[in-house]
């Protein structure tokens, strides 16, 4: 018997999210081009967690940022997309919309920074060498757009509501993880928290267009309205 799956309003209707989400971003980048109060509150953030972070959670960041980075991210997604097709989870179309998303995500982010032009926190503070500039965050931009669009993936799947797992469970998965890559990004100096929320913002439109331009596509098999 075929096991139908709910299909979230903002997969089927995802142009309110994506038009909210575009001028978060468009408010965000004109607040954070200025001096304001805003960004003075960023500045004491990036200041203080600076002065409080110990060698340990220095370390811990500088690994867990790497499931935002492009390649890391694209290779984890790739072996994660291998493993569940292998395991009937998905098929190969689908198991591939994750890191499509990732791949939009990495490519809109950069055209963003171009245009806000936003500085990275000073120097001395930094962990970790990054060049470009600042708003939105790549990295967080891209942990939302991959792990976000592969928690829909499977809360999409006719095999997840067949062995009981709750669809949200695994996108609220996807969050976490763009959660803590975020967190990292200011933990390690290179990033404002407004620059990280910027990130999420682009990553999760990116997820949320990528999964339902796929889903009405008819990639994603397996999904009932």
């Amino acid at each position: 018997m075929r096991c139908s799956v709910a299909v979230p309003r903002v997969l089927r209707r995802p142009l309110p999210l994506l038009l909210a989400c575009a001028l978060l971003i468009a408010v965000l980048g004109v607040v954070v081009r200025g001096r304001n109060a805003v960004t003075d509150w960023d500045a004491d953030v990036v200041s203080s967690v600076a002065a409080g972070r110990s060698p340990f959670l220095v370390d811990l960041a500088r690994a867990v940022t790497n499931l935002g980075d492009a390649l890391w991210a694209g290779i984890a997604l790739i072996v994660i997309g291998i493993a569940l097709v292998a395991a009937h989870w998905l098929r190969p179309a689908a198991a591939a919309v994750p890191v499509v998303a990732l791949l939009v995500g990495a490519a809109l982010a950069p055209l963003i920074k171009l245009v806000v032009e936003r500085p990275r926190p000073p120097l001395a503070l930094r962990e970790v060498v990054e060049r470009s500039t600042a708003f939105p965050s790549g990295h967080s931009t891209q942990s939302a757009a991959g792990w976000i669009a592969l928690g829909l993936v499977l809360a999409l799947t006719a095999r997840t509501a067949r062995h009981g797992h709750p669809a949200w469970r695994w996108v609220l998965a996807g969050a976490c993880v763009a959660v803590v890559v975020g967190i990292s990004r200011v933990v390690l100096s290179v990033h404002s928290p407004t620059d990280v929320v910027g990130g999420w913002t682009l990553g999760v439109a990116c997820a949320v267009a990528v999964v339902a331009g796929a889903r009405r596509a008819g990639v994603l098999g397996g999904t009932l309205d």
